[in-house]
């Protein structure tokens, strides 16, 4: 069987990212369909698969400036012929509109329908006053239409996380199974413990996050926070933050490591669709303090691995933050409850959403990871 993975773009290595690479790697897919290549990028990560960039990587600048071309991208997608017998998408912006035109079974993995179109409150934020009021009247209503439309066309849907699958039931009116995405749980979980002495953030710098709280936070507590990550927030956070807030913008992976070693807890105070550092925190033994909301809930437990706060305020998080300081927090009990989130629970809930939707066929293909695959599952069902 040949199958073919879409992706929205591939220009930098993230969560969604790690998703694209396992869905090609456990379907031995053929080709790796994206908007946009980094061709270097390509050939690391995928040296021994067709990565097949759509029409808008030749625009100018499309590799870092992909923003300014929403709507060429979702035009490509909807209009992409993309030759196998079936197609897995990995979705959080336009790839699903892949499905309207595939004439073979498909599966969509939704990191979260489009943001741009569904939780519109911080990208129109970015827009002039009277734009704002231009795009939410007479733009929004259209293409979230075309969107919702799409989206019925895949066979099987997938989300990231429990809220996801609530954002997709909302916007599109269709039932999602939840398969966490993989965390590379045993890598983490080699981490030792340092002195737990410091708050930890970890993330791209950018509005959604709310690394801007995470400073108010250490601000009202008095307790040294290091940052870790960079964007366009940085800048201005930095200016602004007290002494004990230390910015190391984007580390090499040593230095993460070390910077986890030494934290008491992580603090996440944005709404994400799922959220990989806190899951990978948790598998080095660092409580999660998180707001209550999205992909945070399927993986903190009150008291067990971490602190649910329920509003996006300072204060709360800041007696959040005192009451864990001084709890008493079982390092082991910690890094287990990251083991639910490991690279290999993943394969093998994909593998078995494979079988009930392409059945045995997609399991003989000669590549060398799906036989290992195979066998593994031949070997755990018995």
């Amino acid at each position: 069987m040949r199958i073919a993975v879409a992706h929205e773009w591939l220009t930098n290595w993230a969560g969604s990212e790690r998703v694209a690479e396992q869905l090609v790697d456990v379907a031995a897919a053929e080709q790796l369909v994206v908007s946009v290549a980094d061709p270097a990028l390509a050939e690391q990560r995928f040296p021994d698969v067709r990565v097949r960039p759509l029409w808008p990587s030749r625009l100018p600048a499309a590799r870092t400036k992909w923003p300014r071309y929403a709507i060429p991208m979702m035009r490509a997608w909807s209009t992409a012929r993309i030759e196998a017998d079936a197609l897995l998408v990995s979705s959080h912006f336009a790839a699903h509109l892949a499905t309207r035109r595939f004439e073979g079974p498909s599966i969509v993995y939704y990191h979260t329908p489009a943001r741009m179109l569904w939780r519109t409150e911080t990208e129109l934020a970015r827009l002039p006053r009277a734009a704002r009021r231009v795009v939410s009247t007479a733009v929004l209503p259209a293409l979230r239409e075309r969107d919702r439309i799409a989206a019925q066309h895949a066979t099987v849907v997938l989300g990231n996380s429990c809220a996801v699958a609530e954002r997709i039931n909302a916007a599109y009116g269709r039932r999602a199974q939840v398969v966490h995405p993989p965390v590379d749980v045993a890598r983490w979980a080699s981490v030792p413990s340092g002195d737990r002495s410091h708050l930890l953030w970890l993330g791209r710098l950018v509005p959604y996050k709310r690394p801007d709280l995470a400073v108010e936070v250490a601000r009202r507590t008095g307790i040294r926070l290091v940052v870790i990550g960079d964007g366009p927030e940085r800048a201005r956070l930095e200016r602004d933050a007290p002494s004990h807030v230390r910015f190391l913008g984007h580390c090499p992976d040593h230095i993460v490591r070390e910077a986890v070693a030494g934290a008491r807890m992580l603090l996440f105070p944005g709404e994400e669709d799922f959220g990989i550092a806190p899951v990978e925190a948790l598998a080095a033994g660092v409580p999660v303090i998180a707001l209550a909301s999205g992909g945070a809930l399927d993986y903190v437990r009150q008291g067990l691995n971490g602190l649910l706060v329920g509003r996006e305020d300072p204060d709360e998080f800041a007696a959040a933050i005192r009451s864990a300081w001084s709890h008493s927090w079982d390092e082991r009990a910690i890094r287990r409850s990251a083991d639910a989130f490991s690279v290999g629970r993943f394969r093998a809930e994909l593998a078995s959403v494979l079988d009930v939707a392409l059945g045995p066929a997609w399991r003989t293909s000669t590549s060398p990871s799906a036989r290992q695959l195979a066998a593994t599952m031949r070997r755990e069902s018995t």
